[in-house]
């Protein structure tokens, strides 16, 4: 009887194997796409970097040129062109000035008044300036 006895098998679970192969290309591609992430860091890092190397040499340019303004405004400096006759000085013509409010014109007595002298206003009329309603 030792024909009929049933042989063991090694018998492959498909879907044991299927399981493994999905959550191994699973795994791969997170590992993929965690490189990929790292990879665009350092490209987007290196370009902030020279963005603030830039930053740093315009403002170091500025600097300099603030600095040259600076001395090209001084009195010293506008002397010398003066002297130089690199610059001419015009006197201000009275046309030339803009008013905000006409002149005022004193009183006959020639003191200009800014007190209020109405009614409302608090100041009795006729009385010292250091006398007031209360």
């Amino acid at each position: 009887m030792k024909g009929n006895r049933r042989r063991a098998t090694n018998a492959i679970e498909v879907d044991f194997v299927a399981r493994m192969l999905v959550l191994g290309f699973l795994v791969g591609m997170a590992a993929l796409f965690f490189v990929y992430l790292k990879n665009q860091q350092h490209a987007v890092g290196n370009k902030s970097r020279l963005v603030e190397q830039e930053l740093h040499e315009y403002e170091a340019r500025n600097m300099a040129l603030e600095a040259r303004i600076t001395s090209m405004t001084s009195r010293g400096y506008l002397q010398r062109k003066l002297d130089e006759g690199y610059i001419q000085l015009e006197a201000v013509r009275d046309t030339a000035v803009a008013r905000i409010t006409p002149p005022v014109s004193a009183e006959p007595d020639g003191v200009l008044r800014t007190a209020s002298r109405e009614p409302g206003s608090g100041v009795i009329a006729g009385a010292p300036q250091r006398i007031l309603r209360r």
